[in-house]
Formats: C-alpha cells, sequence, structure tokens
C-alpha cells in the first residue's frame, strides 16, 4: 500500500535545517577576540541560556552517533576544565550584568560524573553565574547512574529539572536500545527518583524501533500519565552513520525498512494515547508537556532567537551575532552570523511549534520574502498542513507529523528564491 504523502521523506528533526543557510551564504569567520570584545558589550535583552556538553556515557545507545565516547577513564580533567571555562568567563558583562534564565547540561551522560566532579563544575557555576529567579536548571540522566549523593548535589546548586533517557518502557524496546534495567525496574527507579528530587521529572521516548507495536506506543504513552511525569519528547527512530544499529545494518545483521504508514500509526498512537482526556498538550513538533508543570524554557529560549552560551568539547551555539563551535579543549571556531541568518534561523525556530503568532514571525520578513513566504503558506495550506486565522499558523494533525519538513520547506523557498539579494 503506498501512502499519499506532501514530501518525499520524512525529515523527523529540526536538524534537517541546520546549516541551509551557510550553504549559500558561508558565514565569516572571526577571532576569540571578536567574540571576548563582543563579552564585554552591554548584553542584549534577550533569553539566554549557558549548554554544557559531556562527549561521555558509560553505556552507549544503538542508535547514538553524538559527540561522545566511551567512558575508560577519570573525568577529573574534564571537570577541571568545565570549571576553568566558567571562571574564564564569567569574569565578563555578559554575564556580570545579566542572569542567566537556562542552564543545560547535555551530552552524553552528563551524570556520569562522580560526586566530587559535579561539586567542583557546580560550585563554579555559583561563583560565576548569577541566575534569573525562575530559571530552568536540566541535568540530561540516565536511571543506572544517577546516585542520590549526586541528586542532592545538583539539587544543592539549583538543579530543578531532569530529562532521562528512557527511550522505551518497554523491555522488548530497552533491550534493543541497550538500555539498562527491564520496565519494571525502570518504573520503580523512575518513582523513587520522582519521591527524591523536588524538580521536574521528563523522560524522552523513540519510537518506531523494529517490531514495536501500536499497543507499544500506547503502553509508553499509558506509563507516562501514570507516573505524572512533566514532559517526554517523542523521536522516531534515525538511523545515524557510525552507531550501532547502522553497523549492525551494513554487517546484514539487521534489517530496517522505511514504513511510513506504520510510523504514522506509532507517532499519532503515542500522540493521541497521552495527549486525550488528560492535561498533556503539544508543547513543540517532539515535546510533549503537562500543563502548568514543565515549560521547557531551553528551547524556547533557542527557539525564540535567544543567546546558546556553548561550554564543553562538542557544544555549540551562539552569542548575538556570533555562532560558536566548541571543537577541543583549545580550540573554538567563532563566525559571525549576518542579520539575514540571524532572521531566517528565528524564522524556522518558530516553526518548531505547533502554533506561530504571526507577530512573531512577519516582522522578520523583508517586503519580497514576505511575498515568498504567504506563497509557500498557501502551499502548506493546499497540503493540509497549515491552518491560518487573523493571528497564527496552526499545524494540522498531518502538519504535525510532518513537521520538520513545513520548518525546512519555509528556509528552503525563503533563500533559494532570493538568492544573491543578501551578499
Amino acid at each position: 500500500m503506498k501512502i499519499e504523502q506532501p514530501f518525499e521523506i520524512r525529515h523527523k528533526s529540526h536538524h534537517n535545517s541546520t546549516g541551509l543557510i551557510s550553504k549559500y551564504y558561508p558565514p565569516k569567520r572571526v577571532s576569540e577576540d571578536d567574540f571576548l570584545k563582543k563579552l564585554d558589550e552591554e548584553p542584549k535583552d534577550v533569553p539566554r541560556v549557558i549548554y554544557v556538553h559531556t562527549p561521555y556515557c558509560d553505556k552507549i545507545c544503538s542508535f547514538c552517533n553524538l559527540n561522545r565516547e566511551q567512558l575508560s577513564g577519570s573525568l577529573d580533567s574534564y571537570a577541571e576544565y568545565i570549571a576553568s571555562e566558567f571562571d574564564k568567563y564569567g569574569k565578563y558583562r555578559y554575564f556580570k550584568e545579566k542572569p542567566v534564565d537556562v542552564i543545560y547540561f547535555g551530552g552524553g551522560t552528563p551524570t556520569v560524573y562522580k560526586a566530587k566532579q559535579l561539586e567542583i563544575i557546580l560550585s563554579s557555576i555559583e561563583r560565576n553565574i548569577n541566575l534569573s529567579a525562575d530559571h530552568e536548571f536540566t541535568f540530561e540522566t540516565t536511571l543506572h547512574n544517577l546516585t542520590d549523593e549526586k541528586l542532592e548535589i545538583m539539587e544543592k546548586y539549583g538543579v530543578n529539572r531532569l530529562s532521562v533517557g528512557i527511550q522505551s518502557f518497554t523491555t522488548e524496546g530497552r533491550e534493543f536500545y541497550n538500555r539498562t534495567f527491564d520496565r519494571d525496574e525502570t518504573i520503580r527507579r523512575i518513582k523513587d527518583l520522582k519521591a527524591k528530587f523536588n524538580g521536574e521529572v521528563c523522560v524522552d521516548i523513540i519510537y518506531n524501533y523494529p517490531n514495536q507495536t501500536i499497543e507499544n506506543a500506547v503502553s509508553d504513552a499509558k506509563t507516562i500519565k501514570e507516573l505524572d511525569l512533566g514532559s517526554s519528547s517523542f523521536y522516531s527512530l534515525m538511523i545515524h552513520n557510525g552507531s550501532a544499529l547502522s553497523k549492525d545494518i551494513e554487517n546484514d545483521k539487521l534489517k530496517m525498512e522505511d514504513d511510513l504508514i506504520r510510523e504514522r500509526k506509532l507517532h499519532d498512537a503515542f500522540v493521541d494515547e497521552l495527549t486525550k482526556e488528560s492535561d498533556y498538550y503539544i508543547l513543540e513538533l517532539t515535546k510533549i508537556a503537562k500543563k502548568n508543570r514543565d515549560n521547557y524554557k531551553y528551547i524556547k529560549a533557542r527557539s525564540f532567537g535567544g543567546d546558546t552560551f556553548p561550554i564543553g568539547v562538542g557544544a555549540g551555539g551562539s552569542v548575538d551575532n556570533i555562532g560558536i563551535f566548541r571543537m577541543k579543549k583549545e580550540m573554538s571556531m567563532f563566525v559571525e552570523k549576518g542579520e539575514y541568518q540571524q532572521r531566517l534561523d528565528k524564522v524556522g525556530g518558530l516553526f518548531q511549534f505547533p502554533v506561530v503568532e504571526k507577530k512573531n514571525v512577519l516582522p522578520n520578513l523583508t517586503e519580497k520574502e514576505l511575498e515568498i513566504f504567504k506563497e509557500t503558506i498557501e502551499k502548506m495550506k493546499d497540503k493540509n498542513l497549515i491552518l491560518e486565522n487573523e493571528n497564527n499558523y496552526s499545524l494540522t494533525r498531518d502538519g504535525l507529523f510532518w513537521g520538520n519538513n513545513v520548518s525546512r520547506e519555509i528556509l528552503v523557498d525563503l533563500v533559494e528564491k532570493t538568492l544573491g539579494d543578501n551578499k
């Protein structure tokens, strides 16, 4: 059976649009001195995020090819390095004169640090960074390496949100993803974590693994509701080059077939169950949150034109018009993002959400860009992907499934139909 689809392939991540603009308009390299001068200017009034990357795990997920490696030794030197970065940058006006709204520890697995290493890192943040009164401070974590001692230290320094890499609550799914613990032990540990932690507990779910049933997807959604979790990310399984799964496929140990009908059924089953007769709602394309609970300020700040200050090997972000990429401890790349790229980055970011207010997106477009944008919106409306009213653009049920394609299509049209206008 062939599915009627608006695009040839389904883009499953917002990263499919990353770098699209720089492909046509390569950014200008600048020096670290240029970046440091920027940090000594008066900070702009925009949402501010610090992203800290830990490129280490003590157990590698089968699907992962991210900037990480299997932990094989002590992280003492890396913890000291992260602390020294906060000491280095904390002296600039950027951090002295305006509080930070969000800190996000990603990876890898940030809770792979020992307790004393966490203390070194988090104490350096405390002495260098002012946090806003309603700050969000997240650690990504697994269940097997988050001890009571680590949790106590994290709460001591203001951590108020945990993002737990569950991937699946089913025992079969967890075995496929190379996760520790079966379903019963996973649920027991989540309950124990919620009882001990005063902040928000959120999870990640990855659907569309081989032999996953509709009942499996529904079961995951029901478990999230029963555990009263703050939110759940939900991604369709992506096979990345370099992952264990990609190698198994190359060696004919695993068969994976693209089946959009099955993928759509699993997506809708999970979304429908989690949002039906409950307080859960779709916050953005890959996040369902409970009302008045998890605000996920991290993604909102990044998508609405805020700064993301990157720290740690493998981290990337931007401060105002300067993009930063941390390649090694002593090697970073700095590029100047033009006004054009900043505007279109924001447009792409806004369309990661199910409802986009016109007052937020339209001022980012020139007169010519606005004409192109409206033409693209009409195409999306004809494909039943977008609805429009006086104030908003809203993704339809189909639009939510194809949301990353919608965002990418808008950017592709804007870039390709204005080539040369912004050089």
